[in-house]
């Protein structure tokens, strides 16, 4: 067992404890009798603080309990710990191995907070038909979410001042809090404690290739990141985009856009990229109050709008796929243009949703038909080459229409919380993964399948030909024939068993041919 095993050992022995534990606090135990003096409930649990957060009467409602099997579970792992610890077989660098294992996941465990977790909730409701509000709660007690799962995406809710770059056109959004230096001295930290002299090395190679390639101290980059992040795609119904589609067809569809947003505390980043293309003269350069950008423009004749550009304005750095949207998106922030949150499909997804939060996801309709149109065109070229497989793909894909929702999640008092509006609840969302991935397997199975058929089809020939050519080949030898002789099947039966049965399971036609050549098939591959 390597040293670099062992920290992987310790992950996967995290991922086992925790499966493990769930299923032991799934488990169903047999009821006992009651007696005239038992409560209705022995034990402590978190249901009333949980179920305070959801709402009753939907199509789902869910609670779990997790007290019982996260709590102290590094304690039981330190305990498993001895028990392994005590095995006679186990020695040398062996035992050194088990014991670096042990105590990163129990390093893991108590420094995530996962032991602070409580239970977990989910309720859906319909506010009107068609219309759900969505509610999930990862719970834990008052007091207590110490860990960086309590503090990796956010520590407190805030003002979510992303919406207030989203230009009408916006299709998809989602921005997060995310602490990246966090993470990183997690990393480090823990690879420190796990004494595996790789994983450090390692991480001391990553670092020094980054600023290598970068030029970018990476202690500066982490001290200069702001903690928030996000991705805008819009879709401009005003310039529309031509594709094929197979053959002659072609599909239109709204041009789109994408932009990436970080949050930064200063111009490091930005300056680092404005060295970079200092010899560039086609970039274009904008300075001005409250705006420096740089564009590079693209000569080539595309079917898209393409400019990639990189901006810094307040707190923000931008980098997009035209300047033009970084223009836009900028003029929504300053009240210049309306915005996504004056639109009626934007105001109808808001209603009753919480006004702070650590993230925010926003998907609209014209997203979900645009994403389905593009699968259905591909489908249908697909449908060219194989009719029949690609039919399964549309049966499949039909189960799930469009969604289009808002949902903003926050780090609570009691927890993570997550409420959602949308034109789908959550009971129906629980399925998609299970459709999703029936599709996928689908999409696997069944052109494996069909190559596994044709292939034993071409096997089964191949036998044929060679039973038959040995046939030929005896009939050749006991007549005196020649090279250049052509037998009939009428001369082969004779030393063929089951002659009837020797035909193509593929449709192919048998030629005899000449002593000297094989016999063929009129199928393309069926041949030895």
């Amino acid at each position: 067992m390597t040293k670099t095993r062992c920290a992987i050992g310790a992950l996967s022995l995290l991922a086992i404890v925790t499966v493990f534990g769930l299923v032991s606090g799934c488990e169903r135990k047999p009821a006992k009798s009651a007696s005239p003096t038992a409560t209705a409930t022995t034990e402590k649990n978190s249901f009333k603080e949980v179920t305070a957060h959801l709402d009753a009467g939907g199509d789902l409602y869910l609670y779990v309990s997790t007290e019982k099997w996260l709590d102290g579970l590094s304690q039981t792992i330190a305990g498993w710990h001895e028990t392994v610890g005590s095995l006679p077989d186990l020695k040398g660098q062996d035992r050194e191995n088990v014991n670096r294992i042990f105590d990163v996941a129990t390093s893991l465990i108590k420094n995530s907070g996962v032991e602070d977790v409580s239970g977990l909730g989910l309720s859906s409701i319909a506010r009107e038909k068609g219309f759900y509000q969505n509610r999930m709660i990862l719970h834990h007690y008052k007091g207590k979410g110490e860990g960086y799962l309590w503090s990796l995406f956010g520590k407190s809710p805030h003002s979510l001042s992303g919406l207030d770059l989203l230009p009408t056109s916006t299709a998809f959004a989602t921005f997060s809090d995310f602490d990246l230096p966090l993470i990183w001295s997690v990393v480090e930290k823990e690879v420190a404690e796990a004494g595996v002299a790789e994983a450090r090395n390692g991480l001391e190679q990553a670092k020094a290739q980054f600023e290598l390639n970068t030029g970018l101290k990476w202690d500066g980059l982490m001290k200069s990141l702001g903690g928030e992040y996000g991705v805008i795609v819009t879709l401009d119904e005003k310039r529309r985009l031509t594709l094929p589609a197979g053959q002659d067809a072609t599909m239109e569809l709204p041009e789109p856009g994408i932009l990436v947003v970080v949050k930064v505390k200063d111009d490091l980043i930005f300056d680092r990229v404005d060295k970079i293309l200092q010899s560039n003269q086609q970039v274009v350069r904008v300075d001005k109050s409250g705006l420096k950008m740089l564009t590079m423009p693209v000569p080539l004749p595309l079917p898209i709008t393409v400019r990639p550009s990189i901006a810094r304005s307040g707190d923000y750095l931008f980098i997009a796929s035209t300047d033009a949207l970084i223009e836009q998106v900028l003029a929504v922030k300053n009240g210049k243009q309306p915005g996504l949150t004056s639109t009626a499909e934007f105001k109808k997804l808001a209603q009753g949703m919480p006004q702070q939060g650590n993230q925010f996801t926003y998907v609209s309709q014209k997203f979900g038909e645009t994403i389905q149109t593009i699968q259905q065109q591909a489908m249908e070229k697909k449908a060219e080459s194989k009719p029949a497989e690609a039919e399964l793909m549309k049966k499949i894909a039909s189960l799930s229409q469009p969604s289009y929702s808002y949902t903003v999640t926050a780090n609570t008092e009691e927890g993570w919380e997550l409420v959602g509006n949308g034109n789908k609840g959550a009971s129906k969302l629980v399925l998609l993964p299970a459709v999703a991935i029936s599709g996928v397997l689908a999409g696997v199975a069944v052109p494996a399948f069909v190559k596994a058929r044709e292939k034993a089809q071409q096997n089964g020939c191949i036998k044929n030909l060679r039973q038959i050519d040995g046939a030929k080949h005896q009939w050749a030898l006991e007549q005196r024939k020649k090279g250049q002789d052509v037998p009939t099947w009428e001369d082969l039966k004779p030393f063929l068993s089951h002659p009837e049965k020797l035909k193509c399971t593929d449709g192919g036609t048998y030629t005899l041919n000449s002593v000297d050549e094989p016999v063929t098939c009129s199928k393309p591959g069926h041949h030895f």
